[in-house]
């Protein structure tokens, strides 16, 4: 009983290392301003991003601008997946990610007002 417990604690440990892992990898192909391209959230490449590829490399993007004492403004504003998975169909393609991104853009350009 002991040994399963301390296998099922390393277990759990590699897990959370993993995790970390593949977010820091995500976060060194994510540009500093501007969109992310649809190749850095659809970590495993297969043309299609998962609910997790899409919240793993948004945090990954949040954690690297704070970092560098850059934290995403109105982060809270920003569109979940829900609202980018046009289709329902639990994965974004391409389109519906580029289509989603430039809704967002014209909108904070909408919000800035003229002149701005």
């Amino acid at each position: 009983m002991k040994n399963s417990l301390t296998i099922l604690k390393l277990s759990l440990v590699i897990v959370a290392s993993l995790s970390v892992v593949s977010t820091s990898l995500a976060a060194q192909n994510l540009p500093l301003r501007g969109p992310i391209p649809f190749s850095s959230f659809d970590i495993n490449a297969d043309g299609f991003i998962s609910e997790k590829e899409f919240n793993d490399t948004r945090a990954a993007r949040m954690t690297q601008k704070a970092s560098q004492g850059m934290p995403m403004r109105n982060a809270g504003n920003a569109p979940d997946f829900g609202m980018l998975d046009t289709d329902n169909d639990g994965k974004l393609t391409k389109i519906e990610l580029l289509e989603g991104q430039n809704k967002q853009m014209q909108k904070n350009r909408a919000n800035k007002g003229p002149g701005i």
